[in-house]
């Protein structure tokens, strides 16, 4: 096999790669586009211009679906930039609807809340599965990179989940979580 159908084949192969992934983050979507032009430039040198024509058309629909579902800000923005700044391309529908489900759960389980000087602490019922609490908080942490997020087991037997981060984040916490049940 010479070097041209080589190219073709991982053109092609890397375009479906990247296709099959693309609703889990919008970078996926950028990698298709570029394969697509990949596969455009192949049709076009091995003389399938019909081929390389369609593929550079869909080259163009896939950066447009890319630069709308692109995130405002990354992970590393936020690093440098305190701002608030929450991934809603984060989850695929599943795990949108697992994250749903988990929140809701886990807020009517407070008990009581605790402000701090940085966000909000939550005392739940004792009777909360951890594994729910853990996964809620990574999924989280996936959608809002700025929050800062702990799980306390004290001696006592309670469950406390902090919640906090920099500027502006004890406001948006209120904001976000005001249907927390508490008792205090």
């Amino acid at each position: 096999m010479t070097a041209l159908p080589l190219f073709g084949l991982a053109a092609v192969s890397a375009m479906l790669l990247f296709y099959a992934p693309e609703d889990r983050r919008p970078i996926f979507i950028l990698h298709f586009a570029a394969e697509c032009l990949a596969s455009s430039a192949y049709g076009f040198l091995q003389g399938a211009w019909p081929f390389g024509l369609v593929e550079a058309v869909w080259t163009g629909v896939a950066v447009q679906r890319w630069h709308r579902r692109r995130p405002q800000s990354s992970p590393t923005d936020v690093a440098k930039d305190p701002s608030i700044a929450c991934d809603m391309c984060a989850f695929t529908p599943d795990e949108r609807a697992r994250y749903s489900g988990l929140r809701e759960r886990l807020m009517t389980q407070v008990i009581a809340t605790e402000s701090t000087s940085t966000g909000v602490r939550w005392q739940l019922e004792k009777t909360v599965v951890l594994l729910d609490v853990v996964a809620w908080m990574v999924l989280e942490r996936r959608c809002c990179p700025f929050l800062r997020l702990g799980l306390q087991l004290p001696a006592d037997g309670t469950v406390w989940v902090d919640a906090g981060g920099g500027p502006g984040v004890k406001d948006f916490l209120a904001a976000e979580f005001k249907r927390a049940r508490t008792n205090s």
